[in-house]
């Protein structure tokens, strides 16, 4: 997942106490995770200790995506252009850090019969290949034609809840497996606790549930354990043939817990 503004290595074994802390530890991701740059000077927390402000984050990208999407459907734009305008400005809003990590994940881990180093130094070449352009391209496409379906109102709710569970379950590889580069953006965000995992999911969900329940109960519930299904399979699937996560993986599984989120609301959500 690469970035052209990586947090320099922060080294704080405390979690946020009050409630200004925890806004400050909002801005810091936000301004690492998006576009939006706060003023936060350096980062006083690394990723792992501020774990539960992620689907925060993850929703702020999501209403600003749906933002678009609603106001496209309300002057009676067709649902593909709305959705196609939708995706276009989350990859704004973020940089397209996580969309970077999909396309050096599938060229790395794309391939046959590559050993893991081979496989590392794939990833971190920064020319796209044929599985990465791939891999772009149809995540698009699946997004746009999973959206094209729904209302503005509806279209809003589920890029938030997408959003918001996509990036609380980057949680969980950080937890379970070990970053394979001592130096990287991986290694950075640090070790969590299993409360904080617990607590990140569980507000993603939470989130989500709230932002769905109206559209329909069983996409409240199936998107979001689509999307944690998809982060728990494709951080053992990673872990097994590089030895771990790096920061382009992390990108890689926010990308298919989404795709798997929306996928999912797009077959339970009518219109």
């Amino acid at each position: 997942m690469t970035s052209p503004n990586e947090f320099p290595e922060a080294i704080s074994a405390n979690q946020p106490a009050s409630f200004d802390e925890w806004l400050q530890a909002f801005k810091e991701q936000a301004s690492f995770f998006t576009g939006v740059k706060f003023d936060v000077g350096l980062p006083r927390w690394p990723l792992a200790d501020v774990l539960p402000v992620l689907p925060f984050v993850g929703a702020a990208v999501g209403l600003a995506a749906g933002l678009v999407f609603a106001i496209v459907r309300a002057v009676a734009g067709p649902g593909w252009l709305a959705a196609a305008l939708a995706v276009g400005a989350a990859v704004l809003t973020t940089r397209a850090l996580h969309e970077d990590g999909l396309a050096d994940t599938a060229d790395g881990l794309g391939p046959h019969g590559l050993e893991p180093e081979r496989r590392l130094e794939i990833m971190r070449d920064s020319r796209n290949g044929t599985f990465g352009v791939l891999a772009l391209a149809l995540s698009v496409i699946i997004k746009i034609a999973c959206l094209a379906q729904f209302s503005g109102g509806t279209g809003l709710a589920v890029l938030m809840a997408a959003h918001a569970m996509s990036r609380a379950v980057l949680a969980y590889p950080l937890l379970a497996y070990a970053p394979v580069h001592g130096n990287g953006l991986g290694a950075q965000a640090g070790k969590p606790t299993d409360n904080g995992v617990a607590l990140a999911i569980g507000i993603g969900g939470v989130l989500a549930f709230i932002l769905l329940v109206g559209k329909g109960f069983f996409a409240a519930i199936l998107a979001p354990a689509a999307a944690i299904a998809v982060a728990w399979f494709g951080a053992r699937w990673i872990a097994e043939r590089i030895g771990g996560y790096t920061g382009d993986t992390l990108g890689a599984i926010e990308q298919a817990a989404e795709l798997a989120f929306l996928v999912v609301a797009a077959l339970f959500i009518a219109h």
